[in-house]
């Protein structure tokens, strides 16, 4: 065991010691940084955010029910009239726009958005109901489903799901956990990049400085030293993600605070139909996020050992992400399930939306266990394949 432990340190040294792994940090770092504050801009000023945040702390935890929509409306109703002539303009030809901009004055413009975002429609916001609202909400379920090509048994279950909601729904204002979707997309290829440039040489290097010829001639320099290899990548490989989510965590919550995680998941996704709130979202995301993290390294190394060159492992691993761009048409059936379990959609906020089931399961309780079987598959084989490698080299 100590002999493990002097190997692990030592081949942890070895991939931080690479320039070239801290600058793509620092660039990953910095590039999701600056897309958080990318969306604080689009929110506006600080000040502005801060009085928007104190105004909807005030209705944070009541129902959306009738009563809540009527005030709402009613407030954003009677700073248009007491502001009629700055707003003359835009209510005779945009009577959505101008209520848009009365919630705006009034620092209620995020729940102007997460209503609108349900109604899809501007001008409806002024006089949507609590039944007309929760009923949409089931609408948006139903069509995004059938846009992906969701069976209809699987529909009925994501529905079944909504269904279970308790309603009315509790509003929470949840500006972090919001801004942090629209970013977390970007947090999964930054940190996939990352990983590529850290670990594409893990085992490619070994053949790169003529080094696999001494690992032939020490006593313990086979299993153990790949298991120690593994276990440096994949601590490197999960620090790196600790290092780019916590960058973007940190600046969400500096602007937008930390409330709003007790609140359903439908105050920042209204159109899922998952019976979780956004604290356990957040929780089942990190979760997911490292098991992604952990399968990712675990192909870079395979493939850094396999291909026995670190330029290739990282063009195949671009590749790879640069195909996951694309999406299946849902009528490919199992071909387009099986592409929905992609790394690149794992951390997509889509996750928590009516995607595919795969018989009693949902997606993420799939991809964790795809994930799963492969990494366990993936080490087995990186271990046969590399003890082989050696006796063969001999």
């Amino acid at each position: 065991m100590n002999t493990f432990f002097i190997m692990y340190k030592a081949e942890i040294k070895k991939i931080i010691s690479k320039k070239s792994v801290w600058i793509a940090l620092a660039i990953g770092v910095a590039f999701v940084f600056l897309m958080g504050l990318t969306n604080l801009s689009s929110e506006g000023h600080i000040s502005y955010v801060k009085n928007s945040r104190d105004v909807l702390a005030e209705i944070e935890g009541r129902e959306m029910d009738e009563t809540f929509f009527d005030e709402f409306q009613s407030e954003v109703m009677e700073e248009l009239n007491h502001n009629a002539d700055k707003y003359e303009n835009l209510m005779a030809y945009d009577p959505g726009a101008a209520f848009m901009n009365g919630a705006d004055a009034i620092g209620k413009k995020s729940l102007f958005d997460l209503i609108y975002n349900v109604v899809r429609d501007r001008s409806l916001v002024e006089s949507v109901n609590g039944d007309d609202f929760y009923e949409k909400m089931r609408e948006d379920i139903i069509r995004d489903g059938k846009e992906l090509g969701v069976s209809d048994e699987e529909l009925d279950v994501w529905l079944s799901e909504y269904d279970s909601i308790e309603k009315p729904m509790k509003y929470y204002y949840a500006g972090s956990y919001s801004n942090i979707l629209d970013v977390w997309f970007f947090v999964g290829w930054v940190l996939f990049l990352n990983i590529a440039i850290a670990l594409s040489g893990v085992f490619a290097d070994e053949k790169i400085y003529k080094t696999d010829a001494i690992i032939l001639s020490a006593k313990k320099g086979r299993s153990a030293l790949c298991l120690a290899k593994i276990a440096a990548a994949v601590s490197v490989a999960l620090l790196q993600g600790l290092s780019i989510i916590g960058s973007l965590f940190g600046v969400m919550f500096a602007f937008f605070g930390t409330e709003g995680s007790k609140g359903m998941i439908q105050n920042i996704i209204p159109s899922s139909p998952w019976n979780i709130t956004i604290g356990q979202m957040v929780a089942i995301s990190m979760l997911l996020t490292f098991i992604t993290t952990i399968f990712w390294a675990s192909t870079n190394m395979l493939l850094s050992h396999l291909t026995q060159s670190a330029v290739a492992t990282m063009a195949i691993h671009a590749a790879i992400l640069f195909v996951g761009l694309f999406n299946v048409p849902g009528e490919m059936g199992i071909i387009a399930k099986l592409w929905q379990l992609r790394p690149t959609m794992a951390l997509y906020y889509g996750t928590f939306c009516n995607t595919y089931r795969y018989g009693a399961m949902n997606n993420v309780q799939a991809s964790v266990l795809v994930y799963s079987l492969c990494m366990v598959i993936f080490a087995a084989t990186l271990l046969v394949s590399y003890k082989k490698s050696q006796v063969e080299s001999r």
